[in-house]
């Protein structure tokens, strides 16, 4: 009974603090490595692992009983949007008209619900990449830095820096229509400019599209961009569509590759020897078809296969691919966490290793954001982001579908 009255104080009042906490873990899973070990005792201290250790003593009213369960870390989702949400009833589902529709401010509240629903999802981490109107998800990851809002640790990109109309085509008349959705940014110099003030206002990395235009960066205009993020001990994440996209992104230098659907396998090569992440953003029929209820879901079938063709190439090849959603908007019945597990589905359809698919949303996602060492996997001295499971997501990743407890920084998020 007093285990009862201390979760209901975890769930519906706001903590304050990080909880110091004794979980009995069922099996605990490292993912990695992929190994497992059972019958835990993690011990948790200052929001931080203190141990893990094989379960000793007897069970109290103080310790969390998980021993029917499966426990690894919290969730990365690489490749979200939070005060992004756009809504076919609203803007038609285009992204540009909820741009033009919804302020800055409206955004950032949609963005504390939407890292609400990633949190309890289990994405205990996320890399917000972009399209926040004016700076939305840098106030956002300030408010929960500062324990105002729950939400996931977040790393952001603050505005998209672009060649100019960025993902859009613009009127003569409204030239001006995309800011502030994206920095128009055109030869080096510009380049270098719109990196400092990104920095400046609080942007922790650095996205710039390459290829949504006719025209698109050149490998000098990257390697501008780059040098600015290295300087300042950061990084670029290169959106790319198309081949030549990617290939001038790679040897410009950048960190990450995002999308990347129609690199070829020698260009897959060339990311794999220079070390460049894919943050493929595989979608499924269903999260391409969001936009238009009233579609034939069909008409999106070639795109669909190219994306799970080149996930399977890309792990072909050995370049190190990590999970991210692109999920942009939220299903009123179970929200946007869920959304941003869909793409599961598309790594399942390509056939990827269980094993390979738990590093992808965990240790290798967070490795490329640059977070390794506070979070990322289970091991004493980390963050305690953890989550459980009834089943085994090493038998099938659909077990992360049915996450029922979460732990953030030693803070109970959910329980069943």
């Amino acid at each position: 009974m007093k285990f009862r009255f201390l979760l209901l104080l975890f769930l519906f009042v706001a903590p304050t603090s990080a909880q110091n906490a004794v979980l009995r873990a069922g099996t605990v899973i490292y993912a990695h490595d992929g190994s497992t070990t059972t019958d835990q005792k993690i011990t948790v201290i200052d929001g931080k692992i203190a141990s893990i250790d094989t379960w000793s003593g007897a069970m109290s009213d103080d310790v969390i009983d998980l021993s029917d369960s499966y426990i690894m870390a919290g969730l990365i989702d690489a490749h979200a949007h939070m005060a992004l949400e756009v809504d076919p009833k609203k803007d038609g589902g285009n992204y540009f008209v909820t741009g033009i529709l919804n302020t800055t401010a409206y955004r950032a509240v949609q963005g504390v619900r939407n890292a609400k629903d990633m949190l309890e999802a289990g994405f205990t981490s996320i890399r917000d990449i972009g399209n926040n109107g004016n700076y939305a998800d840098v106030a956002l990851k300030q408010g929960i830095d500062e324990g105002l809002v729950p939400g996931p640790h977040m790393e952001v990109a603050g505005r998209i820096i672009a060649p100019f109309g960025g993902q859009f085509h613009l009127q003569p008349e409204k030239r001006h229509v995309g800011n502030p959705e994206y920095f128009f940014a055109d030869g080096p110099d510009d380049i270098r400019k719109a990196v400092r003030e990104n920095l400046h206002f609080g942007s922790t990395f650095i996205k710039i599209v390459i290829d949504d235009q006719r025209y698109i960066y050149s490998v000098d205009e990257i390697r501008a961009a780059v040098e600015e993020a290295e300087g300042a001990g950061t990084y670029v994440a290169a959106h790319c569509w198309t081949e030549q996209g990617a290939r001038n992104a790679i040897e410009a230098g950048v960190h990450t590759i995002e999308h990347g659907p129609n690199m070829s396998d020698e260009t897959l090569q060339l990311a794999k020897d220079a070390g460049v992440y894919l943050v493929g953003t595989e979608f499924t029929l269903a999260g391409l078809a969001w936009a238009d209820p009233s579609a034939d879901v069909s008409a999106f079938q070639p795109e669909h296969d190219m994306f799970v063709d080149r996930l399977r190439r890309s792990h072909a090849v050995g370049v190190m691919n990590v999970y991210g959603s692109d999920a942009v908007f939220r299903n009123a019945e179970h929200g946007r966490g869920i959304e941003s597990l869909d793409v599961l589905n598309s790594w399942r359809e390509a056939g990827m290793p269980n094993d390979y698919t738990l590093r992808a949303i965990t240790a290798t996602a967070a490795e490329m954001m640059g977070i390794s060492d506070t979070r990322g996997i289970l091991a004493p001295g980390l963050a305690a982001d953890i989550v459980a499971m009834p089943n085994n997501p090493l038998d099938s990743t659909a077990a992360l579908h049915e996450i029922n407890w979460v732990m953030q920084n030693g803070e109970l998020v959910r329980h069943p």
